[in-house]
């Protein structure tokens, strides 16, 4: 009895190993190999990397530019680092400068300033500068660590004092982990 089950055996593996076997034709090979990055990033709520985003400001009851970001994480795939420290940087101005936005309208330069809000449980922390930096503490899920947050963006000045124009500029955010 034991020599059938070991012969059953053996021809699985060997019909197995023959069907894993590399064709002797074929048109393209693939070589697939994964790297999954341990760095901490902006995602989506369900880990996928945010690479660009479009926020359009637009009047709002306050009597300000508004825009606010529909629900992202911070995010981790480290789950022993979940300190992480966010920096936004304005492309267009020197670190320590206000965010700003520009518009050629009319062949006049014309700019906004405007701040940016993180918003997260934990509650909202303000980005004022280009160059400004928050720390974050994200929470422990199964294999790496993630918090949700938005992003709010204002005018600094009421749209009611703002000239006309389209306005437009970048904001890179940097989220690392903390050593």
């Amino acid at each position: 009895m034991k020599a059938k089950v070991l012969s059953a055996i053996a021809v699985m593996a060997v019909s197995a190993s023959a069907l894993a076997a590399s064709p002797s034709n074929y048109d393209t090979k693939f070589n697939v190999s994964a790297n999954v990055p341990d760095s901490a990033m902006i995602t989506d709520p369900s880990g996928r990397p945010i690479t660009d985003l479009d926020v359009v400001l637009t009047p709002a009851a306050s009597g300000k530019m508004e825009a606010q970001t529909e629900q992202l994480a911070l995010w981790n795939n480290d789950v022993s680092k979940l300190d992480v420290s966010l920096t936004l940087d304005d492309s267009a101005v020197a670190t320590g400068s206000p965010f700003t936005l520009y518009s050629t309208q009319g062949d006049v330069l014309n700019n906004m300033t405007y701040q940016i809000s993180s918003i997260t449980a934990d509650g909202a922390q303000q980005f004022t500068k280009s160059g400004d930096s928050k720390d974050f503490s994200l929470k422990a899920n199964g294999t790496h660590g993630e918090m949700p947050v938005r992003f709010k963006f204002v005018s600094d000045a009421n749209y009611t004092d703002i000239g006309q124009g389209n306005y437009t500029g970048v904001v890179y955010a940097n989220v690392v982990a903390k050593v």
